[in-house]
């Protein structure tokens, strides 16, 4: 008999599915949103924004994005060059067969386009 799974595995699955920079980027994403909308409600009531605190936190979402696209970036390049080893053992391990050897060309020898 299967068990039921509740809510917290369920979620929990997807979650680990989703990947650790997408959710830091979620989040982020959420506070932005968050915080147009406070600065939305200061202007409302005070007709002004404190600069200085708009940019600093504009500055570091910004600077944290900027962070998870930099870490994401060497992820993948350090993902590529790992294939690319792979496929070079492969190719020392089993070279591809010489088209010439093969008998590959023998068909076209001396013939022109016209044929």
């Amino acid at each position: 008999m299967k068990k039921k799974k509740n809510i917290l595995q369920r979620f929990g699955g997807w979650l680990k599915g989703v990947g650790t920079l997408n959710i830091i980027l979620c989040i982020v994403f959420a506070f932005f949103l968050l915080f147009h909308f406070q600065m939305l409600q200061l202007y409302k009531t005070f007709g002004s924004l404190p600069e200085s605190y708009a940019i600093a936190v504009v500055g570091a979402t910004i600077g944290e994005a900027g962070i998870c696209g930099w870490i994401r970036t060497n992820k993948d390049r350090h993902r590529e060059r790992q294939w690319e080893k792979e496929d070079e053992r492969e190719r020392k391990r089993d070279p591809p067969p010489d088209p010439e050897e093969a008998g590959a060309f023998d068909e076209y020898e001396g013939k022109g386009v016209d044929g």
